[in-house]
């Protein structure tokens, strides 16, 4: 005698919603983007604004070609971006080695709680003078506070999620023998893994505004130093293209924190808007 199963597979369904829910987001946003670039070029082209103000995006199109062609936007790029890279890469280090040793022994914690909430609250550009004075005009000053933002940014999310790691999974470690140590690097820090990657982002946008603020104030070379330049000679057109690049650059490095935390964080369940 036989039976039949009239059982039916469970996760192509979900798998579907999911990329449909992908493919729909991505329509949404493109039209979004459009739909600005749209409104943006009609009030260029009206008349009724000052095209010097708000350039067109065809006039904008064509300074970005002569600054890339002609003109040093390529160096520009490359020197901001190597700025953020290593700034970013040194605060969001220190922060997440730093914080999730706070978040789990309290002993570190006390020691270092009140010196980073004395300095929290201050803007990371008030130290900006100081580290000139210190340093110089050079690369260290500008590399330096985007270390200190970057890290007074991510560490609050990492102590945040060592803290919160959920006590059952502590206890269920602890039936299985595992030590105090164990906990810290097999239970706490995977727990924390979505706080932080939640950090990474923050901070990524962090060090790049404080980027474009150092260099408008203390740089030779970069984004915000062209964009101080094209400022004195009234090149709105050449601000535009400064503003485009810094978007651009850091919506491509958000994506591509965004592709690892959902590579790293697939075992979370999440609501599909």
């Amino acid at each position: 005698m036989s039976v039949r199963s009239n059982a039916k597979p469970v996760e192509a369904k979900p798998k579907r919603a999911e990329a449909d829910t992908a493919r729909k987001r991505t329509i949404v946003s493109i039209c979004s983007v459009v739909t600005v670039l749209t409104l943006y070029t009609a009030i260029s082209n009206s008349g009724l604004v000052n095209q010097v103000l708000i350039p067109p995006p065809q006039a904008i199109a064509r300074t970005a070609v002569t600054l890339w062609t002609q003109e040093n936007l390529p160096i520009d790029i490359l020197t901001s971006l190597m700025r953020v890279l290593t700034g970013y890469a040194i605060g969001v280090t220190l922060a997440t080695l730093l914080g999730s040793l706070m978040g789990w022994f309290w002993f570190i914690d006390g020691v270092f709680d009140p010196l980073i909430e004395l300095i929290r609250p201050v803007p990371p550009l008030a130290y900006i003078p100081l580290m000139i004075l210190w340093f110089g005009i050079e690369e260290r000053p500008k590399i330096m506070v985007i270390t200190l933002g970057c890290f007074l940014t991510c560490i609050i999310n990492v102590i945040t999620g060592v803290k919160n790691t959920p006590r059952l999974y502590i206890e269920a470690a602890r039936t299985m023998g595992a030590t105090n140590r164990d906990l810290f690097f097999t239970v706490a820090i995977p727990a924390a893994v979505p706080y932080i990657l939640t950090g990474l982002r923050v901070a990524l946008g962090t060090a790049w505004a404080i980027l474009v603020a150092a260099e408008l104030i203390a740089a030779q070379r970069g984004l915000g130093f062209m964009m101080t330049n094209a400022r004195r000679f009234f090149r709105t057109d050449a601000i535009m293209v400064g503003i485009i690049c810094i978007g651009l650059l850091a919506f491509s490095m958000d994506r591509g924190l965004r592709y690892v935390n959902r590579r790293l964080t697939s075992w979370m369940e999440r609501r599909e808007a």
